[in-house]
């Protein structure tokens, strides 16, 4: 490496680099190039002999710690490293070896510290030493899922080794167009004005400069939403994700333009998903870690699944045992009697290497249930799971939309299969769950107010973002209308193509006499997802109202809702009102095929209303009427417990008990003998 002689020394000692290590430079390089020889003791005699002429000199003690590294003597290279920093504690090359120590030790957020003193330490044109310590400090920050300091970090070594054609590359598949991070944590950020002039374009500032410039213009101007960004964005390239977050968060309360602040919330996305921020992140990856004490049950186990579709093998190398896979959920869908599946969503990431297994899944109750299977089936052979929880993946933040189609053999109903999951997800239960990104708020309730809508914007645009693959014809507008955040009105008058699109105020908006049946039905389902009731009421009374016909003769659907609606509000009577009417109705128009569930709902509701002796004569008819139903004398014997009926649940609970067993239902018979405890339990 070339050094301008009346530059100041790379080594940190404020020094030109002719009055400091120039002398040993010649010297140290001999060493090396015996090292590289293969003449390891003549090597470290070498460096003995500079430390003996230069014993002031850290750069002497630094290059022997790396040659003792070289020769696998880690201790005596750190004996000599404390030497070197008792010279000269900023002396860098020091801080990048022992920073290179920790990181081959796998001990990253150590060795990336060290890796950023190096690079503060170093004289600003050591440009080879600094691009150098900044390809460590990506790295590290890519392995803790920190991509907008690593895309910095990068910059930064390019700038300062603007031929090295390897890094650039590297730069391009990380962070170029077709690179498969989100946009928000690969793109291009820059300061937004008014910007101070020691920050300007051209001025060179290091980041911690930046940092602590923007946070000295934060207090002088607190409402300045422009310098709460600057300040988030350079705290984002220094790596300090939670400073990161802080700052944005003070930024989007403060701007006014909602594109601007979404745009810096969708970067605060990104910073909830880097190592550190577990406790303030939605998304989560839960692993459990097995060494393999025998492989029989474990094959046993991966091959069942495999043989019902549960398991999609990715990668397989026998030779070297490992493979790499997915496993699917098995909701009740998967049981025997239902027969397999055809399709199901992620359970658990799988991942077999030699004597080791690893689940990892990003939805928690459904790692849950692959973990307890397969440690049911395969404890024999595996020791205890080691559980560790880390951010999840960008790809992971959408994956609990994502249905794989396994045995639905033609592409256009799969297709038409893993969008409809998609739908039901974002515009039904991701739309009320409270999350941490919105302060504990559901994006529904969020989308009402002020500075939460602001956030939602940003929330969705990174959800959307991470949504490639199988999710990648997924429409977002659809939840940024369900939300009120779609730009441009909707259209007035006339009836919209996609119902299920619209947000709760365009459903509300909706005149049902303009709907066709299956229009009106679909308005009514859409109202539940928002749980928007008095919209879903005023839609199921319009299909109450409609005359029934061949291709819809059964109302129960909408009747039960309503009954529903009025128990909620304590209404029992106009509740018994809608039921005898449904009733009545199903007779007439249906053949009464419904009238047990009408009579089941009956008999809940007078329990409801405390009538015991009225829901006792209920579910006793009901039960003469059809006496192999379990789920009507479980729920007969259910209600009766709540009514501290203990002797009439006993007799509902040991009949049902008897008929379970007679009919080998070993579901029913152990919920049975569950309700049969506690009214043995409540008759004394």
């Amino acid at each position: 490496m070339a050094i301008d002689l009346y530059a100041s020394c790379p080594c940190g000692s404020g020094k030109k680099f002719k009055w400091c290590c120039q002398p040993i430079h010649a010297e140290i390089e001999r060493a090396f190039q015996q090292e590289a020889q293969g003449q390891h003791e003549l090597a470290l005699r070498l460096m003995d002999e500079i430390i003996q002429g230069h014993p002031d000199n850290p750069e002497a003690y630094g290059r022997k710690a790396q040659l003792l590294y070289q020769n696998e003597r880690a201790d005596d290279a750190e004996a000599a490293l404390q030497k070197a920093f008792e010279l000269n504690p900023k002396y860098p090359f020091g801080h990048l070896l022992k920073g290179i120590f920790r990181f081959q030790e796998g001990e990253v957020p150590g060795a990336l510290i060290l890796f950023r003193k190096a690079a503060d330490y170093y004289d600003p044109h050591a440009f080879d030493l600094i691009a150098q310590a900044h390809e460590y400090i990506a790295d590290c920050e890519l392995k803790m899922n920190r991509p907008v300091a690593a895309r910095a970090a990068l910059q930064i070594a390019l700038a300062s080794n603007p031929n090295e054609q390897e890094l650039r590359g590297h730069f391009d598949n990380l962070f170029g167009e077709k690179g498969r991070l989100p946009l928000s944590a690969r793109k291009e950020y820059a300061f937004r004005p008014p910007v101070p002039a020691s920050a300007a374009a051209g001025a060179r500032l290091s980041l911690s400069e930046a940092v602590r410039l923007f946070d000295e213009q934060t207090k002088a101007e607190p409402e300045s939403a422009a310098a709460w960004f600057n300040l988030g964005l350079a705290k984002a390239w220094l790596g300090d994700n939670a400073g990161a977050l802080d700052a944005l968060d003070r930024h989007v309360s403060l701007e006014a333009d909602e594109a601007k602040a979404g745009e810096a919330w969708a970067l605060g996305e990104v910073m909830r998903h880097g190592a550190g921020l577990e406790a303030q992140a939605d998304h989560l990856d839960t692993s459990a870690l097995y060494q393999m004490r025998d492989g029989r049950p474990v094959s046993a186990v991966l091959q069942e699944w495999e043989a019902a579709g549960r398991l999609i093998i990715l990668q397989s190398d026998p030779e070297q045992n490992t493979m790499q896979g997915i496993v699917l959920d098995a909701p009740p869908v998967f049981s025997a009697a239902a027969g397999p599946a055809d399709a199901a969503p992620l359970g658990a990431y799988l991942l077999v290497v030699q004597g080791l297994v690893r689940l990892m899944g990003p939805v928690r109750d459904r790692f849950d249930r692959v973990r307890a299977e397969f440690e049911q089936k395969a404890g024999a052979g595996l020791s205890p799971g080691q559980e560790r929880i880390v951010p999840a993946s960008f790809a992971d933040a959408v994956s609990e939309a994502v249905l794989f189609p396994v045995r639905i053999p033609d592409p256009a109903e799969a297709v038409r299969r893993v969008r409809v999951h998609a739908e039901q997800f974002f515009e039904g239960t991701w739309l009320q769950r409270p999350l941490k990104s919105l302060g504990g708020v559901a994006p529904l309730d969020a989308a009402g107010h002020a500075v939460l809508r602001k956030k939602l914007r940003g929330v969705v645009q990174f959800l959307e973002e991470c949504a490639f693959g199988a999710l990648a014809e997924y429409d977002f507008g659809r939840v940024r209308r369900k939300l009120g955040l779609a730009d441009g009105a909707a259209p007035a008058g006339g009836v919209p193509a996609d119902i299920s699109a619209l947000s709760a105020p365009e459903l509300a908006a909706l005149s049902a006499e303009t709907l066709s049946d299956d229009q009106l039905e679909q308005a009514w389902q859409a109202a539940q997802r928002f749980d928007a009731h008095e919209v879903g009421r005023h839609f199921a009374k319009a299909l109450t109202a409609r005359p029934a016909t061949k291709e819809r003769p059964d109302h129960y659907p909408w009747y039960s809702y309503l009954v529903q609606r009025s128990v909620a509000e304590g209404d029992f009577d106009a509740a018994l009102d809608v039921l005898n009417e449904g009733e009545k109705a199903d007779c007439e128009h249906n053949e009464g095929r419904r009238r047990n569930d009408y009579e089941l709902r009956r008999g809940q509701l007078h329990a409801r209303r405390g009538d015991a002796d009225a829901a006792h004569g209920v579910f006793d008819g009901l039960i003469q009427r059809d006496p192999d139903n379990m789920k009507t004398r479980a729920a007969a014997a259910e209600a009766m417990l709540t009514l501290k009926q203990g002797a009439r649940a006993l007799r509902f609970a040991e009949e049902g008990l008897a008929q379970a067993r007679q009919k080998n239902d070993r579901d029913s018979e152990g919920h049975l003998m569950e309700l049969a405890a506690a009214a043995k339990k409540m008759a004394g």
